[in-house]
């Protein structure tokens, strides 16, 4: 992605648009958007596409807008990936074969693992809302969940700081491998907006810009 001009530059952060598949990963980003560690280097845009059958369209529309450094996506990939690997292909048609892992955070099987993880050791198998309901209710006191706003608000609410750290911990226990389940790659994404050095922004887009080999 070519640089920004100068006067999208003036903050001096470096601009990062995030399409994310819907309203759980919505809440949850902008919770853990607003922790130090998240500051000062970079400004995060999320938005939500409400579901992954949108996320190719609303990632051509960002990316060649050419507003950000770089366009990313953090979506689910359920035990039956259909629907992700559509949203694969349709960011492979854009960037070019091969290239969609370079900007795509998956979450097998959903994102409620993650934010589960701040309360305990949480192993999801099914994307099923009705399946991790009594799982929701004795982790964060929420009932019947179907991630509903309100029901995603009270659970932020119980997010804080030092679980974002004890949530780490537990995701780097899971596999990185989206074959397995549960696993994720959300870690490299956390890693990299924590970082003050933003040269991974640089490193991602040299791998978008070289020829595919055949």
């Amino acid at each position: 992605m070519a640089v920004l001009p100068p006067f999208l530059q003036g903050n001096n952060l470096h601009k990062v648009c995030l399409v994310l598949e819907g309203y759980e990963e919505e809440f949850y980003f902008k919770k853990l958007l607003e922790f130090p560690c998240f500051k000062g280097t970079y400004e995060v845009k999320p938005i939500n596409a409400k579901t992954a059958s949108n996320i190719p369209a609303i990632y051509q529309q960002e990316y060649s807008r050419n507003n950000y450094e770089i366009v990313l996506v953090v979506c689910d990939k359920d035990r039956k990936p259909e629907q992700y690997n559509l949203v694969v292909a349709g960011i492979d048609s854009i960037l070019g074969p091969n290239k969609a892992k370079e900007v795509i955070t998956f979450i097998s099987p959903c994102t409620l693992q993650v934010i589960l993880s701040h309360f305990g050791d949480v192993r999801l198998e099914t994307q099923a809302k009705k399946e991790a309901r009594p799982l929701v209710k004795e982790l964060t006191g929420v009932e019947n969940y179907d991630a509903h706003r309100d029901q995603l608000e009270a659970i932020c609410k119980q997010i804080f700081y030092r679980t974002y750290f004890e949530m780490k911990q537990r995701v780097a226990m899971m596999s990185t491998n989206p074959d397995d389940l549960p696993s994720t790659n959300i870690l490299t994404l956390l890693e990299n907006l924590e970082s003050p050095d933003a040269s991974w922004i640089a490193e991602i887009n040299e791998k978008l810009s070289e020829d595919e080999e055949y």
